[in-house]
């Protein structure tokens, strides 16, 4: 049986001839694929409705379009062909986290590639915005009845398989990273990472960390070797944010929103803690508030707001059902 990249490839390949009437293949790291727009052609990725803007709101807050912006299964080009048009229409983000959040009032603000106020970068990364640092894929300012400010982090997925392992490039010596009890006990030695200065684990470890300490070590490997780098920065940029003494948030929470269809992402190749699914694993085994977490599909997102669409969202709707089969 097909998988679901499969099946998505060729969706998309057939948009890609069908409904943009191109048929050259698009290059990446020197190879031609046919799910790969050319180049030059990028910009076709994104709905014709929100291009222009798009491009503009990108440009003028200094955010990188991801390396690869043409390929058609690019979870960027996703999420902003559904939300983008969303940020001057946060009524409708209402009516979504409303049915998660029971204190919800209103919501104020709806960015992409966040890395905090004032584009700070808290872990003394290299790049920018949307590049080589943690960013999420959409934050999302909200009221609550009491008038706090809160926050939303959230990391999006299309057709991946996982949420990212801590590159060994650079790494005078990958094998420590395969012991957990070494690193938490001595990670500027231990921990790449914390040599070259990031200061990961120096929050992972302080007093008030959202992690559970002593199951830092559940497994012999670092718990963020093989399947939760991506989930643990991003999990750490909303420490930042609600510890950040310049800012003002009740709260500020991450989570993950993805496609149902994508099962390959909720089974990773080990299990952690004896859990395979790491949207489970994550929060159970190595948060202190596992409640903070949350995980959200594209397809619930859709059938919680499609009752309040009004007509002007019509043609939105038809391009992602024609593109994406949403």
């Amino acid at each position: 049986m097909e998988n679901f990249k499969e099946q998505i490839k060729k969706q998309q390949i057939r948009y890609k001839e069908e409904v943009l009437n191109i048929k050259e293949w698009g290059a990446w790291r020197r190879r031609r694929y046919s799910h790969i727009l050319p180049k030059r052609m990028w910009n076709l990725n994104l709905w014709e409705g929100l291009r222009e803007e798009a491009e503009h709101y990108f440009q003028d807050n200094e955010i990188a379009w991801h390396d690869q912006k043409h390929n058609l299964l690019s979870s960027q080009i996703m999420c902003v062909n559904i939300f983008f048009p969303l940020r001057q229409h946060v009524d409708i983000l209402k009516i979504w986290l409303a049915h998660h959040f029971n204190e919800l009032e209103d919501v104020k603000k709806l960015d992409f590639e966040y890395t905090g106020p004032g584009n700070k970068n808290y872990f003394k990364e290299l790049g920018r915005r949307g590049q080589n640092r943690t960013s999420s894929d959409l934050s999302i300012i909200w009221q609550d009845k009491e008038k706090r400010k809160n926050m939303l982090l959230l990391e999006f997925k299309f057709t991946e398989s996982d949420f990212g392992q801590c590159s060994k490039q650079d790494n005078p010596d990958p094998k420590r990273c395969l012991s957990s009890k070494d690193i938490v006990s001595s990670h500027k030695t231990q921990c790449y990472r914390s040599q070259v200065e990031r200061p990961y684990w120096d929050m992972i470890l302080s007093s008030d960390s959202p992690f559970r300490k002593e199951s830092l070590t559940t497994e012999s490997y670092c718990p963020f070797h093989y399947d939760f780098y991506q989930l643990m920065r991003n999990q750490l940029l909303a420490y930042c944010i609600q510890s950040d003494p310049a800012e003002d948030f009740n709260k500020v929470e991450f989570g993950v929103i993805y496609n149902s269809d994508n099962e390959v992402l909720t089974r990773m190749s080990r299990p952690f803690g004896g859990e395979y699914n790491p949207l489970k694993a994550w929060p159970r085994n190595l948060l202190k508030s596992p409640d903070t977490f949350h995980v959200f599909t594209v397809q619930e997102f859709f059938n919680t707001i499609e009752p309040k669409l009004q007509d002007n969202f019509k043609n939105w709707r038809a391009y992602l059902k024609q593109r994406y089969n949403l």
